[in-house]
């Protein structure tokens, strides 16, 4: 064995040591961002229950016009699906970021609390209150 053999036999795992530090830090590069403050009420909303049946991010409204609204909270509450009952076909409105406006074809909503205000184009503003579960 020549000594560039043994220089070489030598370095290998030290190299091998340093590709796997650089992968990590490569890795934790791409890792999530640290939360800049407490949860939203539509994040927290998102991951419990407010039904009977458990579904996750599924919770009643009742509204000022007397209706009742199932509102699903999904994508961390980016989205909300909006239903008169389990079984009913959802309105969907999505906002880009936390704390904003939530968006749909012919509808808009807001958050403060556990209140939601609807907007729909040339009506009144609905305000729906979060029920509690009986």
């Amino acid at each position: 064995m020549t000594k560039i053999d043994n220089v070489m036999t030598l370095k290998a795992p030290l190299l091998r040591v340093w590709m796997n530090v650089g992968a990590m830090l490569v890795v934790s590069g791409c890792s999530e961002q640290p939360r800049k403050g407490p949860p939203t009420e539509q994040e927290i909303h998102a991951s419990d229950s407010g039904v009977a049946s458990g579904a996750p991010g599924r919770h009643p409204y009742r509204c000022d016009d007397n209706r009742t609204l199932l509102i699903d909270f999904k994508d961390q509450g980016l989205t909300v699906e909006l239903r008169s009952d389990a079984r009913a076909a959802p309105i969907v409105l999505t906002a880009p970021s936390q704390g904003l406006q939530y968006l749909g074809h012919a509808q808009s909503a807001t958050f403060s609390g556990n209140e939601l205000k609807i907007d729909t184009g040339g009506q009144r503003s609905v305000v729906c209150r979060k029920a509690t579960r009986q």
